[in-house]
């Protein structure tokens, strides 16, 4: 095992496969090689100038001797623990795989109470004082960390306390709009640094509610992808030509009340009427949960409603996706 594992650490380490050669190299699905990268360091891809995971030859070969590991029930965390002891001690010098440390939280800032300072100062309308907490917490973590561990979650409780009675409409509406106006000056301030495939998110005909939608565009933005943002109640009029122009690699449309589902799957057979060109639809939306048979009545990806496993599942999408497909001009539907 020792001599394998120094030979397959002195081949090349040249990025040039994306993730779906990788897949059918090694038989090791999407899911588990993103869990191995972020649980424990390994693979260590390295990006594309337009945003994708690509690997080298020796990355392959790692997967593969990891998943022989596992397979001869070796626990991946004491196959990785060797593959490193092995790299440390031997005479090949490669890419040392190292755990990305994970986007820090409020609570490790020692701001475990910036959720409740944030909603108390909205809830008493206090504006500056919730803008200045928002400013400094811009300021301190990353997008992921302001929307996943502040936004996301207050939200969350500001609707299980109106739906509980604790708070009226219209305080809701204070928090949820506040929350929405900083969201889409995040977008705005983020935009121009796009240089992954390109996304159109939009809600359904008639739907207003958008902004678990927002969250997620900007999470998409902050992982390379080009947005463009459709917002409420999107129209099918012209879309189909519109998507012809825009050329995009992935339509994600958010639906939350089930009068509106209709629209969407008229959005939905648009857009598969383009899988030819290997354009890719998903979506999600509360709906979804409360009816889920409904999910096989729609054509396309369903991405569940859980906004961080909705983001890794759409950026796996992309990967999956030819890596030059975005490249290509608007023609590109015509032929």
């Amino acid at each position: 095992m020792l001599e394998q594992v120094h030979h397959l650490l002195t081949l090349s380490d040249v990025p040039r496969y994306n993730i779906k050669a990788v897949v059918q190299q090694t038989q090791v699905n999407v899911s588990t090689l993103r869990a191995w990268e972020q649980r424990y360091g390994v693979p260590r891809p390295t990006r594309s100038d337009h945003g994708h995971r690509l690997y080298s030859q020796r990355d392959i070969e790692i997967i593969k001797w990891l998943k022989q590991c596992t397979e001869e029930g070796l626990a991946i965390s004491q196959a990785v623990a060797l593959l490193r002891d092995i790299s440390d001690s031997g005479n090949a010098t490669p890419r040392a795989p190292q755990s990305q440390p994970p986007p820090p939280t409020l609570a490790d800032a020692g701001w475990p109470d910036l959720r409740t300072q944030l909603t108390e100062a909205l809830l008493s309308t206090n504006l500056r004082q919730a803008h200045l907490l928002v400013n400094t917490a811009v300021a301190l973590f990353p997008i992921e960390t302001l929307v996943l561990d502040l936004f996301y979650p207050m939200l969350v409780d500001i609707g299980e306390r109106w739906a509980q009675g604790d708070v009226c409409v219209a305080e809701e509406r204070v928090v949820t709009n506040f929350v929405r106006q900083r969201l889409l000056g995040l977008l705005q301030i983020h935009a121009p640094f796009a240089v992954g495939p390109r996304l159109i998110a939009g809600c359904a005909p008639e739907e207003q509610h958008e902004i678990g939608l927002i969250m997620f565009s900007l999470l998409m933005e902050q992982r390379g992808w080009e947005l463009i943002y459709l917002g409420q109640t999107v129209s099918v009029e012209g879309l189909d030509g519109f998507l012809m122009r825009m050329a995009p690699a992935l339509v994600c449309m958010s639906v939350s009340m089930a009068e509106h589902v209709p629209g969407l799957l008229e959005i939905a057979r648009i857009v598969e009427g383009r899988r030819r060109h290997r354009l890719v639809f998903a979506y999600s939306g509360q709906v979804f949960d409360r009816h889920p048979e409904l999910r096989g009545r729609i054509p396309g990806i369903f991405l569940g409603n859980d906004l961080r496993e909705a983001v890794i599942r759409a950026d796996d999408l992309g990967e999956e996706i030819d890596p030059e497909r975005w490249m290509r001009q608007s023609h590109f539907f015509r032929h």
